[in-house]
Formats: structure tokens, C-alpha cells, sequence
């Protein structure tokens, strides 16, 4: 099975990059005044904007793990308890700010998303991570 070249960046900035997901998450989710609707929202135009938070937290936590060795199951587990318990403590903080409330169905939006970011562990079995400077020439291998 051919293997495609994807970058792999240093570690601590692997982390830094799940580390400004959370921080953006915590700021729209607890910082800043809550969001105004669009003039004519979509029913779910909350929960999609949940989904896709915790969709993006989970794929930068398993990009930023991807130098550990541990099985796919424990990497997978790894990256669900961050991002669930993240999104737990982020709804457990907006209890305590005015005009934000904790939600059950936020809580299962932030769950979905970081579920759906799972996936990546499967496509990740087609992946060789390469470091950026790297050559992913096959002639230049061999010298």
C-alpha cells in the first residue's frame, strides 16, 4: 500500500497549535458576549458551530500526538478525553458568566465533533509523516 508524505512539524509546535484551538474555543465559549444569531438561523446553527470547534480541537490533539506510540485504540482514547473534557469544562465554566448557560446538547455537539475527528486515525494508516525539510524523493533516499 502506497503510503502518501504528510508533514510532520516539531512536537512543541504540534501542541501549540492544539493548545490556540483550545484557547480560541475557550474565548468564543466563555470570554467574549455570546454570539448573535444570523437574521434567519438554521435551527442547529449553534450545535454546527460546536461540531466543527471540537472537530477542529480533536484533529490538532491527534496531529499533536502523532509522534507517540501507542496503539491507534489508545491514541484514539487519548485524543476523546481531552476534547470531551475540554468541552465539559469549557460548559461547566459558562455556568458561572452571565447570558451563557451549560447545555447537555452543546456537551453532545462538542462530543460529536471530536468523535468525527477520530476518523483521522484512519486515514492516517495511508499517511508516512515526513519532516518539512525532508526529501520525499525516492532517488534522493537511497544517497
Amino acid at each position: 500500500m502506497r503510503r502518501f508524505p504528510f508533514p510532520l512539524v516539531p512536537k512543541w509546535l504540534r501542541y501549540l497549535g492544539a493548545a490556540t484551538v483550545a484557547g480560541v474555543l475557550l474565548y468564543y465559549s466563555v470570554l467574549s458576549p455570546p454570539p448573535v444569531a444570523p437574521p434567519r438561523p438554521d435551527p442547529l446553527w449553534d450545535k454546527k458551530l460546536h461540531l466543527l470547534g471540537y472537530l477542529c480541537l480533536g484533529l490538532a490533539l491527534a496531529y499533536a500526538t502523532a509522534h507517540r506510540r501507542d496503539t491507534i485504540l489508545t491514541r484514539i482514547a487519548v485524543v476523546l478525553v481531552l476534547a470531551v473534557g475540554y468541552g465539559l469544562l469549557i460548559e461547566g465554566l459558562q455556568a458561572t458568566q452571565p447570558g451563557r448557560h451549560p447545555s447537555l446538547n452543546d456537551a453532545l455537539a462538542n462530543t460529536i465533533g471530536a468523535l468525527l475527528a477520530s476518523a483521522w486515525f484512519l486515514v492516517e494508516r495511508g499517511v508516512r509523516y515526513v519532516r518539512p525539510l525532508e526529501s520525499t524523493d525516492p532517488i534522493d533516499a537511497g544517497q
